[in-house]
């Protein structure tokens, strides 16, 4: 799956994540993670970025992006709430 500047963007919001954090934890310089939410960028600056913003909790999907909630044990699966996007209403997963 292509991973797109708005969902970059959209999984940054959604985190609460800073460009200067991003850039600190994914080892790239802010101006770097200003062109991530802009226009494509190289595979493998793509790469780190979204398993830094996947590690804080973001799950890429096709249409958008939503929150993984540490999942339980005790946790049926289909009570957990997922958003599509920072945007979208959220809906069951």
């Amino acid at each position: 799956m292509e991973i797109s500047p708005e969902q970059i963007r959209a999984a940054r919001t959604l985190l609460r994540l800073e460009q200067a954090e991003l850039g600190k934890r994914a080892g790239v310089s802010v101006v770097t993670v200003r062109r991530l939410g802009r226009e494509r960028v190289a595979p493998r600056i793509l790469a780190k970025a979204c398993a830094v913003l996947e590690q804080a909790g973001a799950e890429f999907i096709p249409d958008g992006i939503h929150r993984r909630r540490p999942e339980r044990p005790d946790e049926p699966p289909s009570t957990r709430i997922c958003a599509r996007s920072a945007f979208a209403a959220p809906r069951a997963c």
